[in-house]
């Protein structure tokens, strides 16, 4: 059932490549962000560039991208055959959504080459598989937002509208437009409850060397990761259900 549905997604991503054009795009500001960089004398931030730029091309293409499989299903006619056994389309959703969302594994590299190959800057992973369980894991946590937006995206009107501002106010608390310890005292705290900042803040350690702290802080994301996914099955059970039954009405 689970590979299946890997598959089914992967099929279905060949056949619609626009799909993937966030993580053409987004990438491409790490360009500008390495000029800034090169201009001002500052190549011992390139990995940190390079790593913000990864995050926000993750959480965009989820958002985007992963969270439109519901939509997508609706489309094409298959949502309401599928909604006739709820608890395996949910399965079934997750994982199409995973499999959506690891394929912007791929723009970590595309970054890193980036500003090695064009700017000659020293854009490194000192702590490789340090780097690469976090970034699963963000891919992990991201993966689990699309779902929750999903739910939203069924049911909500003017959900699209609500979809674009899951951006810039989620980079911030995320910290990667500014250290989270800089915001302001609601928003640090928002920020602290928030898979990203964690995630975010591991990263960028595993690029620089040993990790401190790095057991306690990895059970934080993982449990904070948990705790979303569980949020994000259990609205979309409800909605579904609510949706199969007739009390909700789909809307655009």
């Amino acid at each position: 059932m689970i590979a299946a549905a890997a598959r089914a997604q992967g099929v279905i991503l060949v056949r619609s490549p626009g799909m993937l054009a966030t993580l053409a795009v987004i990438p491409l500001y790490s360009l500008v962000f390495f000029h800034f960089l090169r201009s001002h004398d500052r190549a011992d931030l390139a990995t940190t560039v390079a790593l913000t730029a990864f995050v926000m091309s993750l959480w965009s293409h989820a958002v985007f991208v992963a969270a439109e499989t519901v939509g997508d299903d609706r489309s094409d006619g298959t949502l309401e055959l599928s909604l006739l056994t709820p608890e395996r389309y949910l399965l079934a959703l997750a994982v199409r959504t995973f499999t959506t969302t690891l394929l912007a594994l791929p723009v970590l590299l595309e970054v890193v080459l980036i500003g090695r190959w064009v700017f000659g800057l020293d854009v490194a992973l000192r702590s490789p598989v340090t780097a690469l369980a976090v970034t699963v894991l963000l891919i992990a946590g991201c993966a689990s937002a699309a779902l929750l937006v999903s739910a939203l995206m069924i049911t909500a009107r003017g959900a699209r509208t609500l979809q674009n501002s899951l951006t810039y106010p989620f980079y911030l608390l995320g910290g990667l437009i500014l250290p989270v310890e800089r915001l302001p005292g609601p928003a640090d705290s928002l920020a602290k409850g928030f898979f990203l900042s964690w995630g975010t803040d591991l990263l960028r350690d595993a690029a620089a060397g040993p990790v401190p702290h790095l057991a306690v802080r990895l059970a934080v994301l993982c449990a904070l990761i948990l705790a979303q996914t569980l949020l994000g099955a259990y609205l979309l059970r409800r909605v579904l259900a609510s949706v199969r039954s007739g009390k909700v009405v789909l809307h655009d």
